[in-house]
């Protein structure tokens, strides 16, 4: 839980790119990494954010927009499960119907 007692979790497609660089890096890098993750939960990404994903990017093609293949995987995960995504990356502000948070 954060400091307002909402529940964190992470989209698995989101540790599994956290984690790519955190292994790249290494070191107290990794360990450290691996502590902030050992007591989240994680929102898996299944059958039904596959779908999402795939719709949504060729909606995003079809109006001649791009987002990358892990970031339709990332929205497509928080749109199934109506959450928050909370990110830096302006791009999901894209995303129709995504609730996004920035910090």
């Amino acid at each position: 839980m954060d400091a307002e007692g909402e529940t964190v979790t992470l989209p698995a497609p989101v540790l599994a790119e956290f984690l790519d660089g955190a292994h790249l890096a290494g070191g107290t890098y990794l360990a450290r990494a691996l502590q902030l993750v050992a007591g989240r939960d994680v929102v898996p990404f299944d059958k039904d954010c596959s779908l999402i994903a795939g719709q949504l990017r060729a909606e995003l093609r079809r109006r001649g927009e791009s987002l990358p293949m892990i970031d339709a995987m990332i929205a497509s995960t928080a749109l199934r499960h109506h959450s928050v995504l909370i990110t830096r990356d302006a791009g999901f502000t894209r995303v129709p119907g995504l609730a996004v948070e920035s910090y």
